[in-house]
């Protein structure tokens, strides 16, 4: 199958330039260069990976990403639709015929049971009137006004206890808890960080914003992420980020929240590692 990414192909063959070549110099898997050229884009990653692989191939080759782009958004919406088509099938209707035999049958049987119950309990009401009075119980005498003091008591000092307090209503001091470790530190462009690799990076979106990260040595990648848009960035040793809206990102690194990356509209940089 072939489509837009053909050009790309021609242009990389220009450029004297293999699909390993390109694989080697962007760091992007062999199958996701050749899926671009061949308009094949079964089995990639999220749209926001997907985007920032044709964005970056692009680049590589001066050429304009908009029809690739176009024509993946398209694969994404037929396979999307095609999905759906399938759980429509008529074997989800016989399943859920099959399943509404089986509750039949199980009512049918749960009213024959509870049929059943009843004459119970009927035979067994005809039996008990044939039985002698039973003699009344003496009720309880009620407690003295000294046990109910006492109980009362009680109570209060389960009360505090519950609320964290003693009886006359002091308050408990808790235990001082340990110090945690310190969080990650980051460093500005220019520097570097004091963390070791392996680094998972989470970014959570919540604005309209352009970020640039690079893995290790390798190339930097390119995203524009939106609203409610989410991308997870691994490395050995280092990631070096750009972020265009520092207000419009919030991130995790290795599981812990990283401090706000600045303000809305601010660009900023950033490396994570050595």
């Amino acid at each position: 199958m072939t489509g837009a990414g053909a050009s790309w192909k021609a242009r990389r063959e220009e450029m004297g330039k293999s699909v390993e070549q390109v694989s080697a110099e962007l760091r992007i898997t062999n199958r996701y260069i050749a899926g671009i050229e061949e308009g094949d884009y079964r089995g990639w990653p999220e749209r926001v990976f997907s985007s920032g692989f044709i964005r970056t191939y692009a680049k590589y080759l001066g050429v304009e990403a908009g029809p690739v782009l176009a024509e993946y958004e398209r694969s994404v919406v037929r396979r999307a639709e095609t999905e759906t088509a399938a759980t429509l099938r008529p074997e989800w209707l016989e399943r859920e015929r099959e399943r509404g035999s089986r509750r039949a049958t199980y009512s049918v049987a749960a009213g024959v049971v509870l049929l059943l119950g009843i004459v119970l309990a009927w035979v067994s009401l005809r039996g008990a009137h044939r039985l002698p009075p039973v003699a009344p119980v003496a009720a309880p005498a009620p407690p003295s006004p000294a046990a109910e003091n006492a109980a009362g008591a009680t109570d209060n000092l389960v009360t505090a206890a519950d609320n964290g307090a003693t009886a006359d209503n002091t308050l408990v001091a808790a235990p001082a808890e340990p110090p945690s470790a310190s969080a990650p530190t980051v460093s500005t462009a220019g520097g570097t960080g004091p963390l070791a690799g392996p680094f998972q990076l989470f970014l959570e979106a919540s604005e309209q914003t352009w970020v640039m990260y690079g893995i290790d040595d390798g190339a930097p990648m390119e995203a524009m992420l939106y609203p409610g848009d989410k991308i997870s960035i691994q490395a050995q040793k280092r990631i070096d980020l750009k972020v265009g809206n520092a207000a419009g990102v919030v991130g995790t690194l290795n599981g812990r929240r990283l401090p706000p990356f600045g303000a809305r509209g601010q660009v900023r940089k950033f490396t994570f590692g050595q």
